[in-house]
């Protein structure tokens, strides 16, 4: 259920600023908007502080496995959070700088791989003698002459070009002519065999750098404690910075819960503060806030990791979600065998990593499902001859691919259904709800026009007077009169809207189709594995190595279709026709988490 919102404004004297901020922190039910840009110089600082801090925690992060295990190691007392930042950062910084460097010089040593060693302080000592060198690069196969008096030395080949050595006493022009085009070869300032040994320097600095990391990576959660502080005092100071002000008065607004109203209201009594309190008026962006049920707790699982999130002013339609994913991954994955592993790893889940029950409620109910209808279509890893007590399991219209395919449709049908009579609810008693009607009407023409050109299924004699009576209702009521000439558009594009209702019915096939594929593939690999035997134990392993690998390459598919069939049925095409965008961002109150009294005791300083 999307809680309802209310509008809010505070107004308090600019003196008694921070102490309003501090008890609307306390109360924790106010997502602040800000009234202006938040700026000034001790929110940049502490932005920076922020940014500091996140490089430090994400640089001890890369460190890996070691630096976990470390991690959980207590810090000495006297660890000072703000000078290991600074301690790591530095080491960071350090680090980028050795990286930069060495891979300069193995730039440079790739470059002159061709050339072999070589002095660069010879040249300055021929240089010293009055033999000026000049080192030159030209097309491979170009052939240069050099004028009299000097010498031309090819001294190596780069694929398309040729390095020359070009000699002479005295000055030698930059331009010369060689009878063909050059250019300059630009020299290293340190020879091949030191730019080697200035490399190994490196590497040894940057595991001597690496080394002082891993060992500050004991501090982890101190860092991470800190960042959270430093974090806290970022969003304190975007708060008081954004706020308005004006004769004395500063005020704030943002949006709380119905239901957290009347807290605010006795804190404002309390504290002296001016509030006003209105409903959100349409078209505002007002965050959402979606209290879920218990039994319907595990679709915020899905949610959360899609990211999505119903605008305030939509629907909730967490329950049709999780019903009918769950059906969706039945379907698509389909077999029993990969289910109980799924809900064998949902139990696993749930017993060892308690912050991740909910998501194991959710997979125990996907596995569940996966269970089921691998069960009722008697598919156990694609195995052919079952015991007799998991035959008699089977249900042996389901072996039908017509009778699967038009079970598809009616499923699509009757997702979409529910999602026009739920929209037919929510407009009466405007006259738009027979529109919906419509709606709903030419879902199911669509659906019986799908099954005869996809199945041969014959039409119903009502199918023209369904699709008609569905016509006639969405013509004549889908926009209000007075909003007629606006929304002209919609009428003209009706044709291609009808065409979308039918695209959207076939594409339920795809429920059908990726349980076929991922049968398909079982036979696959289990026919490979038959056919090399079990007859020793080498034929028996390849066997089981094939069929580890066929099964383990069909689960991920599985999963990928899961994420783009099952996921897609219910954001795009449930969601258009029950006129649902996602569009909503979470609520986030300004509240108190880990603000220490130290901070903002040094914030109001």
């Amino acid at each position: 259920m999307i809680v309802k919102m209310k509008h809010v404004t505070l107004l308090a004297l600019v003196k008694d600023r921070d102490q309003a901020l501090e008890e609307l922190r306390e109360l924790g039910s106010v997502e602040v908007m800000p009234v202006q840009a938040p700026s000034g110089g001790t929110l940049e600082e502490a932005r920076e502080r922020l940014a500091r801090a996140e490089r430090a925690l994400e640089g001890i992060s890369t460190l890996g496995q070691e630096a976990e295990s470390l991690s959980t190691q207590a810090p000495g007392s006297d660890a000072n959070a703000d000078q290991v930042i600074e301690r790591v950062t530095g080491l960071l910084k350090t680090r980028a700088d050795l990286a930069e460097n060495r891979q300069t010089l193995q730039d440079e040593l790739e470059r002159l791989a061709s050339l072999g060693d070589f002095d660069t302080e010879a040249i300055a000592k021929l240089a010293e003698k009055g033999v000026t060198v000049r080192v030159i690069e030209a097309a491979a196969g170009q052939r240069l002459v050099a004028p009299s008096g000097l010498g031309l030395q090819p001294i190596a080949a780069t694929g398309d070009a040729a390095v020359y050595a070009l000699y002479g006493r005295g000055d030698i022009d930059p331009a010369i002519d060689l009878g063909g085009t050059y250019v300059p070869f630009r020299l290293p300032d340190h020879s091949p065999a030191q730019m080697r040994r200035l490399v190994h320097e490196a590497d040894e600095s940057l595991a001597g750098v690496n080394a002082r990391l891993l060992g500050l990576s004991a501090h982890r959660s101190l860092l991470s404690q800190r960042a959270a502080e430093i974090a806290e005092d970022v969003r304190y100071l975007e708060v008081r910075e954004g706020m308005g002000a004006a004769e004395g008065v500063c005020y704030l607004e943002g949006y709380a819960p119905e239901e957290s109203i009347d807290a605010l209201r006795e804190s404002a009594g309390r504290f002296g503060w001016g509030l006003l309190v209105r409903s959100p008026r349409s078209g505002e962006q007002v965050p959402t806030l979606i209290r879920y049920p218990k039994i319907i707790q595990p679709i915020k699982t899905l949610f959360s990791f899609l990211r999505i999130l119903p605008g305030y002013w939509e629907t909730d339609v967490s329950w049709t979600v999780l019903v009918f994913f769950t059906l969706f991954v039945g379907l698509l994955i389909g077999d029993a065998c990969y289910g109980l592993l799924m809900v064998a790893l949902a139990i696993v889940l749930f017993v060892r990593v308690k912050r991740a029950r909910s998501a194991a409620v959710l997979l125990l109910m996907l596995g569940l499902s996966v269970v089921f209808f691998g069960a009722v279509s008697g598919s156990w890893l694609g195995i052919k001859n079952l015991p007799p007590f998991l035959a008699s399991l089977k249900i042996d219209w389901l072996a039908d691919n017509q009778n699967v395919m038009n079970l598809s449709f009616l499923i699509g049908a009757v997702h979409l259904s529910i999602a026009h009579v739920w929209n037919s609810i929510t407009e009466f008693p405007r006259a738009t709800f027979l529109a919906q009607i419509g709606w709903l009407l030419i879902v199911w023409a669509m659906y019986f026009l799908a099954s005869s050109i996809v199945l041969g299924n014959p039409l119903p004699t009502f199918e023209f007077y369904l699709l008609g009576a569905g016509i006639v209702l969405v013509i004549v009521f889908m926009t209000p009169a007075s909003e007629l000439k606006g929304n002209m558009m919609n009428h003209f594009l009706l044709p291609l809207t009808l065409v979308s209702f039918f695209t959207d019915i076939i594409s339920y096939v795809r429920l059908f189709a990726v349980g076929v594929a991922t049968v398909a593939v079982m036979d696959a690999f289990n026919g490979m594995a038959m056919s090399i035997g079990f007859g020793n134990v080498l034929t028996a392993a390849a066997a089981i190595l094939i069929l580890v690998f066929g099964h383990s390459l069909n689960l991920v598919l599985a999963a990928l279709a899961v994420l783009v069939h099952a996921v897609r049925l219910n954001t795009l095409e449930f969601s258009t026709h029950k006129g649902l965008s996602w569009s909503g961002r979470v609520f986030r109150p300004f509240a108190r988490s880990a603000f220490t009294a130290e901070s903002t005791a040094q914030l109001k300083g």
